[in-house]
């Protein structure tokens, strides 16, 4: 129905704010930006790369961001976490997670290969010239290159029509400043209703203390969501 249609463009436009914002975010890092002192490069003033430095740290980077995510899920789905961020990060072509649990479910059928196999399933794959130009998904939201942009304005067209998003959704699409806080795992909830040092959830007795709290950040956005569709 039109609702649904309505709720899928707002929580896709939600998305694609929030993946924008990350990339910006993540060059921010990537080129050192107002950091000289810490940057690998010394943003842009070194003309050699401190290969080691940067490998450690960006790897670093994607663990500290997995394990951030996990506990905002209250520590569920680690496997889909992890797979989720070298996806955003490294795209499919480079997603050890993601290779490694592909290898489990086939029983370790790639190490029984032959060299036919092997060469057909190679093929498949994109040459290596391509694999080293190729940018991740969180690169390409905000830098999409030729074919990407293509891609997108045919994805849209495809996805809004008839579809008008409302204009605070709109407003923050045009803005990378900041985006909408959405209902995720423990994000707007109390900080009483955890411990402060693990972010793990009280006990109930514990949080029967809570019980007339007034509505977290997340139901207060859930309202004004189901007021804007509704609208």
């Amino acid at each position: 129905g039109l609702v649904e249609k309505k709720e899928m463009e707002l929580v896709l436009s939600k998305l694609e704010a929030a993946q924008k914002y990350l990339a910006q975010k993540y060059c921010v890092l990537v080129l050192g930006l107002g950091m000289p002192d810490k940057h690998h490069m010394c943003c842009g003033k070194e003309k050699m790369s401190d290969t080691q430095k940067d490998w450690k740290f960006f790897e670093s980077l994607f663990t500290f961001c997995t394990y951030v995510a996990w506990i905002v899920f209250q520590r569920q789905h680690l496997t889909e976490i992890e797979e989720e961020i070298g996806r955003l990060f490294r795209s499919n072509m480079f997603n050890i997670p993601r290779r490694k649990r592909e290898d489990e479910e086939s029983g370790g059928e790639k190490k029984r290969m032959t060299f036919v196999q092997f060469r057909r399933m190679m093929a498949k794959r994109p040459a290596i010239k391509k694999a080293i130009n190729m940018r991740s998904p969180v690169l390409s939201t905000l830098l999409p290159s030729l074919r990407e942009k293509a891609q997108n304005i045919v994805e849209k067209k495809y996805h809004l029509v008839g579809i008008k998003l409302p204009g605070q959704v709109q407003k923050h699409m045009q803005s990378l400043d900041s985006v909408p806080m959405s209902v995720v795992g423990i994000l707007g909830e109390p900080r009483c209703l955890f411990n402060p040092h693990t972010l793990l959830p009280l006990e109930p007795k514990e949080n029967a203390k809570s019980s007339k709290r007034l509505p977290s950040l997340g139901e207060r956005n859930n309202i004004q969501i189901q007021d804007a569709l509704e609208s």
